[in-house]
């Protein structure tokens, strides 16, 4: 739990109580005009101040008692002669409520950050606005734990015990952490625009909120695919905790087959955590991906193939090498029938589309700014700034790492509390801002056989070279239990390493890669890494 969260007190006559709605779905009634007005998006522009260009809007005549006597001496209203006093009046005017800090998005960057900012600004106001209805929860569960609890109500609960045993919930913080004089949550609401220099969000509601700073923390969306069938009941994506409790209502009765589209990592850790908690209910999983092994992009060949051969061992009905050309309604049936590209067809109950995702850069429109042309992803500096007073975390920044000289954009948890952290702790800080330098880690485990850390640079592109234990004298070919596989650049420097099976080796892996040591004979890395127990 953040230990700064806890610390808050529930208000229920605070300002922000009607931002939060814990129990409502319920829009909130904003004038989208308003933005128009400020920002000067449309016709009838008038200057006010230099720099600043505002739209005259149309107002509706104010009621007059024509029986009140008419104070002859009675002044005129003065018009705003600062810029200040024009936002004073505007915000007034249109409603408008501000915040010291606004931050988009309710995932984990956005929970990270919170915390730093209020253990930096005792007199922070801050408002998280989330497009989702949950309040912020930890994403890996939803492909590993939460599969694992016997309990059908979890879908309510969210309860899951870790790898070591420890209960834990999937949220960060419980819903009475939220809507208080200090931390408001807006759910189920989408930002459709930013105007940067006038420091204003609004939402798809027409709700207009000004900020003293603010953190983009939006992350991805599910990559989608068309196929002929548009039955959204059957064919889904997978990314929410809602998206869990409705592919969790499909299989947990049992007798159903499951068709998932992706050898990454979300659909190999969802193909092998529903196949190995509901394969005694007879649930039927078929994994379709174009790559010729599961985790391609990550495992040089020989590791992916061989992880794909623990995963059709386990049951799964692994389809590589192949796209799905078409999903069509069976109206004889109910169900859905899936043709492959190479001819073969089959029928299922569900279709999970687990194709990666597209970083969310659609909160911006009414200023520009830039897009990673190659990693996606809004641009940032060292110090996790878009521009000034405005801040980027987690699966949509996009940042230059300086222990390996790159431009990157990570997708894994680690990185999304660490640039949280980092966004919180510089939006808030009385000192200097601090460079983003961490080198995140990720972690994945796939069967009993296959599980691993790994942190940096870890393409299958880049040149490899593996360290595995020696097996026992009975074993009469290679077992891949545990190693350590090291990725080269082009000068022969570390850039990432792969604990396959050998766990609580990042902070020596982080080291060796920070070292930027050029290997002359790669015999040097045989003892890089040891293969003791440090989990």
């Amino acid at each position: 739990m953040i230990r700064n969260l806890t610390k808050l007190t529930k208000l229920n006559n605070s300002i922000g109580t009607r931002f939060y709605q814990s129990s409502s779905k319920g829009s909130f009634k904003g004038n989208s005009n308003a933005f128009k007005s400020i920002v000067g998006v449309s016709v009838g522009l008038t200057t006010l101040f230099a720099g600043c260009v505002f739209l005259d809007q149309e107002k509706q005549p104010e009621s007059t008692d024509t029986t009140a006597p008419i104070d002859a001496k009675e002044k005129k209203p003065q018009p705003p002669k600062t810029k200040e006093e024009y936002q004073k009046k505007m915000d007034e005017e249109y409603d408008i409520e501000q915040f010291k800090y606004v931050i988009i998005g309710g995932g984990t960057a956005a929970y990270h950050a919170i915390d730093k900012i209020l253990e930096n600004d005792k007199e922070a106001t801050i408002l998280l606005i989330s497009k989702e209805y949950d309040v912020p929860y930890q994403r890996p569960p939803l492909t590993k734990s939460l599969w694992a609890t016997k309990d059908d109500n979890v879908v309510n609960t969210l309860d899951f015990s870790d790898w070591s045993g420890k209960k834990q919930n999937l949220l960060y913080e419980p819903e009475s952490t939220y809507g208080n004089d200090i931390l408001q949550f807006i759910r189920t609401k989408k930002v459709v625009d930013l105007h940067i220099d006038e420091k204003l969000v609004l939402l798809n509601d027409g709700k207009l909120i000004r900020y003293d700073k603010c953190l983009i923390a939006t992350g991805g969306e599910p990559r989608q695919l068309k196929f002929t069938s548009t039955n959204d009941k059957k064919i889904s994506t997978y990314r929410t905790v809602e998206d869990f409790r409705k592919l969790y209502e499909v299989v947990k009765d049992g007798g159903k087959h499951v068709t998932i589209l992706g050898g990454g990592f979300l659909g190999s850790e969802l193909t092998c955590a529903i196949n190995a908690n509901f394969q005694d209910k007879n649930i039927k999983i078929d994994q379709v991906f174009p790559e010729t092994g599961v985790l391609s992009t990550l495992f040089p060949d020989y590791l992916s193939k061989y992880a794909t051969e623990e995963i059709i061992k386990s049951g799964v009905n692994v389809h590589t090498g192949t796209l799905i050309k078409d999903v069509v309604d069976n109206s004889e049936n109910g169900r859905l029938t899936v043709t492959l590209n190479n001819g073969t067809t089959f029928e299922t109950d569900h279709v999970v589309v687990a194709a990666g995702i597209i970083p969310n850069t659609n909160v911006v429109k009414s200023t520009s700014l830039e897009i990673d042309p190659i990693n996606g992803g809004y641009v940032v500096n060292p110090e996790l700034q878009a521009r000034t007073d405005l801040y980027v975390a987690g699966d949509v920044a996009s940042y230059y790492d300086f222990s390996l000289g790159v431009r990157r954009r990570v997708e894994h948890h680690d990185h999304a509390r660490a640039t949280g952290e980092m966004a919180g702790s510089n939006m808030s800080t009385k000192n200097t801002p601090a460079p983003y330098t961490y080198q995140p880690f990720f972690w994945s485990d796939l069967t009993p056989g296959v599980g691993f850390e790994a942190v940096g640079n870890t393409s299958s592109k880049l040149k490899t070279f593996s360290v595995w234990e020696k097996p026992s004298s009975d074993e009469t070919k290679q077992s891949y239990t545990k190693g350590n596989i090291y990725y080269l650049n082009d000068n022969n420097v570390v850039v990432g390493v792969l604990c396959y099976g050998n766990y609580g080796k990042m902070d020596t892996a982080r080291d060796l890669i920070l070292k930027r040591r050029t290997i002359e004979d790669l015999n040097q890395l045989q003892h890089a890494i040891d293969f003791d127990e440090h989990h």
